[in-house]
C-alpha cells in the first residue's frame, strides 16, 4: 500500500516528466524562425547518432553479469571486432552483418 509521500513522489514525477515531455517536443515552435546552430554545434550533432546506438550496443558487447569482460572468451566482443575491421576494409554494411553473425555464431557453436 502506499502512503502519502508516494502519492505525492508519483505525481510530481508524472508533472516533472509532462513538462519535459512538453518542452522538448515544442522545442520547433518556441524557437525563432531564422534558428541555426554555430558550425561547430551543428559538426558535434553529427556525431550524435553513432554515439546514441554506441551507447545502446557497447553494454551487450563488453557486458556480462554487469561486469566489463575484455577476455578471448566473450564471443560478441570477438565477433564484433572482426566486423569491424571487415567494414573499415571493405566498406560494406551487409558484408559486416554477416561477417558478424558468422562469426559469432561459429564461435558460440566451437568455444
Amino acid at each position: 500500500m502506499m502512503d502519502a509521500a508516494q502519492h505525492v513522489y508519483l505525481i510530481l514525477a508524472t508533472i516533472g516528466l509532462c513538462v519535459v515531455t512538453v518542452v522538448t517536443r515544442s522545442f520547433f515552435f518556441l524557437t525563432p524562425a531564422k534558428f541555426e546552430f554555430s558550425p561547430r554545434m551543428q559538426r558535434a550533432l553529427r556525431y550524435a547518432p553513432g554515439a546514441a546506438l554506441a551507447a545502446v550496443i557497447a553494454p551487450s558487447i563488453l557486458l556480462k553479469d554487469h561486469v566489463l569482460n575484455l577476455s578471448v572468451d566473450n564471443h560478441t566482443l570477438l565477433a564484433s571486432l572482426l566486423a569491424t575491421l571487415i567494414f573499415s576494409w571493405r566498406k560494406d554494411l551487409l558484408l559486416m552483418i554477416a561477417t558478424g553473425m558468422v562469426a559469432f555464431t561459429a564461435l558460440r557453436l566451437l568455444g
